[in-house]
């Protein structure tokens, strides 16, 4: 059994771009699989070298991107320009909202800044050693708070007017929106749920290295690992997080069915033609 048959994602090897996963391969519950080079999860693609644009652009055939962060965060950290490929601005979140997903603090926090870690210090500091509330009000926002669910309804009908090229989507860190937004879209698919959740974890693979490296700042500049451990909590990503998440739509909606349907406009109809765009015998 490879891996896409266990229904963990397949990575595209790039410099900088470290959370960047082609879903083609994933196999759905009737037996077909979703086409490779054609949906593409990613964090901030600002860090981004020549080579990763060339690989993105040429061997990924990328057409659109779908950015889910917000203007602020655009204008503080743009997306490489890629001649040919389509910008789409969808935020998840508003401005209003948005620091609740603590994506930019983290990125700024690899990169080394002093500021962003006193930031984080205190961001932190304030949950009173109870990141979970914080992680749990951050996943029921990302399904039910109406903005989001508008703006997760308009990336569904971006990717059925997307050309034939590839789609990727990113936020910053590319795990609480983009996670969500991916869970949502391969559950649309038709792809099982135990894998949904296999891929949605899967990012702690890839961001460990630079969440180990914040964790361990904090912890030398304050002498207190159970900050440090609430840091990582924010940071990463668990399956605690996801199923906390479809409760919430099950609990409001009576099934992620249902959900789709109505609040995210995704009808039968509609993931028919999903599933005809962007999957193969």
């Amino acid at each position: 059994m490879n891996e896409r048959d266990t229904g963990f994602i397949g990575r595209i090897e790039l410099e900088k771009l470290h959370n960047t996963r082609d879903l083609g391969g994933f196999k759905t519950q009737d037996g077909r699989k979703i086409l490779q080079n054609r949906l593409i999860r990613s964090g901030t693609l600002y860090e981004a070298t020549g080579d990763d644009i060339r690989i993105l652009s040429d061997e990924c055939g990328l057409g659109t991107i779908i950015d889910f962060r917000t203007a602020t965060e655009r204008m503080q950290k743009p997306d490489p320009d890629m001649p040919g490929v389509c910008n789409i601005f969808n935020p998840i979140l508003d401005e209003k909202t948005v620091g609740i997903t603590f994506e930019e603090e983290e990125q700024e926090a690899e990169e080394g800044e002093r500021d962003a870690l006193k930031s984080i210090i205190l961001h932190a500091s304030s949950l009173d050693g109870k990141p979970q509330l914080y992680v749990d009000r951050l996943y029921e926002d990302l399904v039910l708070n109406d903005h989001a669910a508008d703006s997760y309804s308009r990336f569904f009908n971006l990717l059925l007017e997307a050309d034939d090229r590839a789609v990727l989507w990113h936020c910053t860190a590319g795990k609480d929106r983009v996670g969500i937004g991916t869970a949502l879209l391969l559950f649309a698919l038709g792809v099982r749920r135990e894998t949904i959740i296999r891929d949605f974890v899967k990012t702690n693979d890839y961001v460990i290295e630079q969440v180990n490296q914040v964790c361990a700042q904090i912890e030398k500049k304050t002498g207190d690992k159970g900050l440090a451990d609430c840091v990582r909590v924010l940071f990463t990503v668990s399956e605690t997080y996801i199923l906390r998440a479809f409760s919430a739509i099950e609990l409001s909606f009576g099934s992620i069915d249902h959900y789709l349907s109505t609040r995210l406009s995704v009808t039968p109809e509609k993931r028919d033609e999903l599933r005809a765009k962007f999957l193969t015998e």
